[in-house]
């Protein structure tokens, strides 16, 4: 019962079910099951949820200090934001196979473009430095490099927010949505936080 319950509880358990979304979305679009506009929709949002859960991890387990699901957020915090990451990179690589490079230069002057990539470029140092042996390298410049996550979610937001004001059915009602939340809850970590 215990090789069975660390086995759902598991670090491989976890990064298994954070990629199979991801496996499943590429296959249906190789397969031509999935379109363009769907695969970028699909990773897009698992990128977008993925940061998300790895942003309430801290505000969640200040509200709950004891509760079980708090405390496996923050443990598994850093899992999430890679995921994030991995999510954000597979987004990026359907875009650039889609487009000429041509095209791709040109809409760096579209602003709902422009906020994506460098969402996705602050993205990488924080991925790469998401190890235990780069937190042990790096001590206190560590967590100075992870606060840049906060601007790569506001970034992610406008970047999503952008996008669907400019869709044939124009809304940012998908980005209200899964952000709002998140901030609300920051906006209460820092509150907390400067209380104790």
């Amino acid at each position: 019962m215990n090789h069975l319950k660390s086995f759902l509880t598991g670090k491989y358990t976890l990064w298994l079910l954070l990629t199979i979304p991801g496996i499943l979305a590429s296959v249906n679009f190789i397969y031509g099951q999935f379109t363009y506009d769907m695969i970028m929709h699909i990773t897009g949002e698992f990128a977008g949820r993925m940061l998300i859960i790895s942003l309430i991890a801290t505000p969640i387990k200040l509200m709950f200090p004891k509760g079980r699901v708090s405390r496996w957020l923050v443990r598994n915090r850093r899992f999430f934001g890679v995921a994030a990451f991995a999510y954000t990179l597979l987004h990026t690589i359907f875009y650039i196979l889609e487009y000429p490079f041509s095209q791709i230069f040109d809409e760096f002057s579209n602003a709902a473009i422009l906020t994506g990539w460098i969402a996705f470029f602050i993205f990488i140092p924080l991925a790469i430095t998401s190890t235990n042996t780069a937190i042990r390298k790096m001590g206190r410049a560590w967590k100075k490099l992870q606060r840049w996550v906060y601007v790569a979610a506001v970034l992610a937001f406008v970047h999503w927010a952008l996008l669907g004001l400019q869709g044939e059915h124009a809304s940012i009602g998908g980005a209200l949505f899964h952000f709002v939340p998140v901030m609300l809850l920051q906006v209460y970590r820092v509150w907390k936080q400067q209380l104790v």
